[in-house]
């Protein structure tokens, strides 16, 4: 289960990625318990307050479940936390809850308008926040993140590793004090091969989700523009209520 170091990579991050690593690759399944936090220490060789910083992260993401009493669980049919989506990932084949793996991370300093701009105003430049994410028989899928880099200083510092399967929008709270109050999403269908697909690495035959949200404070004020781009014949969109615009 251990994951192997990397120069630069926390104790923390190590210890997220091996138990998200044994998650994706069927060693944990859904629904079956995680070690207890003092065996974890023993088999990731960290200390109990990084096994425990690591499970909250998982938690933030969905990927497990913690109830006081009942120890750690690999999620299985709870639904995903609204504080990463509004919407569940169900699998087209067999009709089940997916849990998504990020397996790639990059962050771009890009000038280009688009609607991120047309959300956020005019800026100089944007912090461009790309992630593939991966499913047990799924197709990958991408997303894009944009940000007014001058609201988040030094957030794309260090290493990008440091941010897999982490929900970054609770570090937006807790390090910036940007509160997300809402967001507003529209879902569109739009043919595969374009260069935006190509670069998250999203490759498919059919159709695509592209899924725009606009997250805002409580003030209205905007905080982030998010794409999503997800093949449609491998997932299917479960919203919660009130989650989304009609499409364009």
């Amino acid at each position: 289960m251990v994951e192997a170091s990397k120069p630069g990579r926390t104790k923390r991050t190590a210890a997220r990625l091996a138990l998200s690593a044994a998650m994706r690759d069927g060693t944990l399944k859904p629904g079956d318990m995680l070690p207890a936090e003092t065996e974890l220490t023993s088999i990731l060789g960290v200390s109990l307050g990084t096994v425990q910083a690591a499970l909250r992260q998982l938690q933030e993401i969905g990927a497990i479940v913690r109830r006081r009493g009942d120890g750690s669980r690999v999620a299985s049919t709870e639904p995903l936390t609204a504080s990463v989506w509004h919407f569940r990932f169900i699998s087209r084949r067999d009709r089940r809850p997916i849990h998504p793996a990020s397996e790639m991370i990059e962050f771009s300093d890009i000038d280009a308008p688009g609607l991120w701009s047309d959300f956020l105003g005019e800026k100089p430049r944007f912090l461009r926040i790309s992630r593939r994410y991966s499913a047990p028989g799924c197709s990958a899928f991408g997303a894009d993140m944009y940000l007014d880099p001058g609201l988040v200083p030094g957030l794309a510092d260090g290493d990008p590793d440091e941010w897999k399967m982490v929900n970054i929008r609770t570090q937006l709270e807790s390090r910036y004090n940007l509160v997300v109050a809402g967001t507003i999403q529209s879902v569109d269908l739009i043919a595969s091969g374009g260069a935006d697909t190509e670069r998250l690495g999203v490759r498919t035959d059919g159709p695509i989700y592209q899924i725009n949200a606009e997250t805002f404070g409580p003030m209205r004020q905007p905080i982030y523009f998010q794409r999503l781009f997800v093949p449609a014949n491998d997932y299917v969109l479960s919203f919660s209520s009130g989650a989304v615009s009609q499409g364009r």
